[in-house]
């Protein structure tokens, strides 16, 4: 891909489609055929260049079932291999044919089915549809109710469902809808539920339960009766009584996990993808991996209903017991940090102490835990993943420089800050009283704000002064503007520290940028008790701004 634009190059790197022609080429096809956008219309070309589909198309697909859906002047029809129109243009919607044989579609508002030569399976006759990637059944709507059909167009049931529900699988590493691959098929009628087999018998009659959802991959369906929660198999049966307040799948990772979380009265049970019980009678419980002999597998943390915190392995076996008073996770890491009894150390997944848990705190990166900050009898120092000792226990305070996490520390010794190296070495000798470490609206990552004899000022990164620390106040609006008083006054400088507004003010307030709507900046003054609007130029651009006007405006930023 170059800069819009697509192209081929063989194995050895020579150019046999150059860029700079097409705006969009596909994989070649199994019959090789390139899906191709030249001139914002489409058509498909072979690896030498020849045109088999001519460039005359607003839109097309890829091939399913030998045929290719097109576009046209806002119909859709299909083309063959060759090129030439097998069905004509002439409905509303994109489709394609599935291995059923059938093809959804839709003319003016009425969809149906038809098949590969055009032919009306289903008469194009129904106000809506529903088909599955997986299997043969389709489903079409009339009068707001809902029936069955066969691939082959045979109604198999009345209009009379309310709601009949599509469920996702993936089949061999492909992904797609089906009504009845998982399990049984979930319907409703007159506000009841009720499953049915893919013969479409009802094999849980309606109004058994008052709620269900659809099957899961692993065939079993969470149900509610008398406001209590449950689970059935493909079959019907109830592996899990419904007994519980409520069962979800928890979300582990951005996604909706297998397991189950059942909830009764004030605790919690855990359920495997299959409804079998993991581990019961937990406060709360979160997911981890750990290195188990030399293997990273999926653990559970779990906190009792006391509040000490353990972890169980995916069989509900206990392989941390639950004595923490914290437990932080392993990360798929040979160690975790724990506090017991009020104490910090680390414990492996054999719950062995790997490192003594007598320490005021211990810190490390969660994402790349390469060594802990450790702070003994209140003196820091850093260990490697080892926990051999890389900086000494010599400093009141050290924390990981935002821009630099691995090897800059923001350290506190003899009552003052400065920066150091993970050696120790010194970058930013301990003058201050303060330094900041990351700000959301600061400077970036090549200063700090400092602190020093109750004045304030900024530096780099490195320890050079931009704006000296003889500052009453300081306060950063963006790199052009950052207001400073000093001995009563206020003025603006750059962070160049040029002069913008002299400091001749009593106050100076400012509508943060990102609220602002207006083309320059204005900054509202008081001098001489008297309130105005000034520009960047320091000229009045508004003079007599009463006083309440300019609290009120103000009053939630002081």
């Amino acid at each position: 891909m170059g800069e819009n634009s697509w192209g081929y190059n063989d194995e050895k790197g020579k150019v046999l489609i150059p860029l700079g022609k097409y705006k969009f080429l596909n994989p070649i096809d199994e019959k090789g055929m390139i899906f191709a956008n030249k001139d914002n219309k489409y058509g498909y070309i072979d690896i030498h260049e020849n045109i088999i589909v001519p460039f005359e198309y607003d839109d097309l697909t890829v091939f399913s079932e030998e045929l290719s859906c097109v576009k046209k002047k806002g119909k859709f029809g299909f083309i063959n291999r060759k090129g030439k129109i097998v069905i004509p243009l002439q409905f509303e919607n994109e489709t394609y044919f599935r291995k059923t044989g059938l093809a959804l579609v839709k003319k003016g508002s009425l969809y149906g089915f038809i098949n590969k030569k055009g032919k009306e399976i289903i008469p194009i006759i129904y106000e809506n549809a529903q088909v599955s990637f997986f299997d043969s059944l389709v489903t079409l709507n009339k009068k707001e109710k809902w029936a069955f059909f066969d691939s082959f167009g045979k109604q198999k049931t009345d209009f009379i469902y309310d709601k009949i529900a599509l469920t996702d699988i993936d089949i061999k590493g492909e992904s797609g809808s089906t009504f009845w691959k998982n399990g049984l098929i979930l319907v409703q009628k007159n506000k009841q539920i009720a499953y049915l087999d893919k013969n479409l018998k009802e094999i849980i009659p309606f109004g058994k339960y008052e709620t269900g959802e659809r099957y899961n991959e692993n065939r079993i369906a969470i149900v509610s009766k008398n406001l209590k929660y449950g689970i059935i198999d493909e079959f019907g049966k109830e592996v899990v009584k419904p007994d519980y307040n409520i069962i979800e799948h928890p979300q582990e990772d951005y996604h909706e996990s297998e397991i189950f979380a059942a909830r009764k009265s004030n605790y919690l049970t855990l359920l495997d993808k299959n409804g079998k019980k993991i581990f019961d009678r937990i406060k709360d419980f979160s997911f981890d991996h750990a290195r188990i002999n030399n293997k990273i597998e999926k653990i559970y943390h779990i906190q009792d209903l006391n509040g000490k915190y353990g972890g169980i392995n995916t069989k509900g076996e206990l392989i941390i017991p639950v004595i923490y008073d914290e437990f932080q996770d392993f990360r798929s890491q040979q160690n975790a940090i724990v506090k017991y009894k009020g104490k910090f150390g680390l414990i492996d997944s054999n719950n062995k102490i790997t490192y003594p848990i007598n320490n005021i705190s211990i810190e490390t990166n969660p994402r790349e835990p390469d060594f802990y900050i450790v702070n003994k009898n209140n003196n820091f120092g850093i260990l490697n993943k080892d926990f051999k000792t890389i900086l000494d226990f010599n400093y009141q305070y050290l924390s990981p420089c935002f821009y630099d996490r691995k090897n800059k520390f923001i350290a506190k010794k003899n009552g003052k800050y400065g920066v150091i190296y993970r050696t120790g070495r010194i970058i930013i000798p301990f003058e201050y009283d303060e330094i900041s470490n990351w700000v959301e609206y600061g400077p970036g990552s090549n200063y700090h704000f400092v602190e020093k004899n109750n004045k304030h000022g900024l530096i780099t990164n490195e320890g050079k002064s931009v704006i000296p620390p003889i500052y009453d106040t300081l306060f950063y609006e963006n790199d052009k503007i950052i207001i400073l008083s000093k001995n009563g006054k206020y003025g603006v400088v750059t962070i160049q520290n040029k002069e913008v507004i002299p400091f001749t003010y009593e106050k100076i307030y400012i509508e943060p940028t990102i609220f602002s709507k207006k083309e320059q900046t204005e900054f509202y003054v008081s001098k001489d008790g008297k309130y105005s609007i000034i520009n960047n130029k320091n000229e009045i651009i508004k003079s007599n701004i009463s006083k309440s006007e300019v609290e009120d405006k103000f009053s939630h930023y002081n």
